[in-house]
């Protein structure tokens, strides 16, 4: 009777500390995909918060001053919000559906400078030159903010 009460007190530890190690390790994958879901949401809104930055910044010069502009001078507006460092965050951790979404809007904001830097221009809602080159832009970020909400699941439709 002493084994047999012996192999049971065994065999019930090793339940026990088995079952905890399954616990354990549900636990850990599901904080693990807590933290990279905090981390994407982060980096979405950084570059999303960039591009609109950057936007702001390339209209601002362009109401500021008669273009075409310095090229030195647009650059530096388009530098001055973290768009490139944003962007390489995003390509980190995003998803491959979402940092393609991510180009689009980014290449239509450097067509943005070119235009600024190289002919004359104005910037307004009235202007169908500034209109040609904001509406594609808008609507790239449109598709872009769906690509990362679709990425973050569905509590966040």
């Amino acid at each position: 009777m002493g084994w047999l009460t012996l192999i049971s007190t065994l065999a019930g530890g090793m339940l026990g500390v088995g079952s905890t190690l399954v616990v354990e390790s549900v636990r850990t994958k599901r904080d693990l995909r807590l933290r990279h879901g905090e981390l994407r949401r982060s980096a979405y809104v950084q570059y999303l918060t960039a591009l609109t930055e950057t936007e702001t910044a390339l209209q601002a010069l362009a109401l500021r001053h008669s273009t075409p502009i310095a090229s030195g001078d647009v650059v530096a507006a388009f530098r001055s919000t973290g768009v490139i460092a944003a962007r390489y965050e995003l390509f980190l951790v995003a998803p491959a559906s979402v940092y393609d979404a991510s180009r689009e809007p980014y290449d239509l904001l450097r067509a943005m400078r070119v235009a600024i830097a190289t002919t004359s221009i104005v910037v307004g809602d009235d202007s169908v030159e500034w209109q040609a080159l904001h509406a594609p832009y808008d609507r790239a970020l449109r598709k872009l903010r769906a690509a990362m909400r679709g990425s973050l699941g569905p509590t966040f439709d």
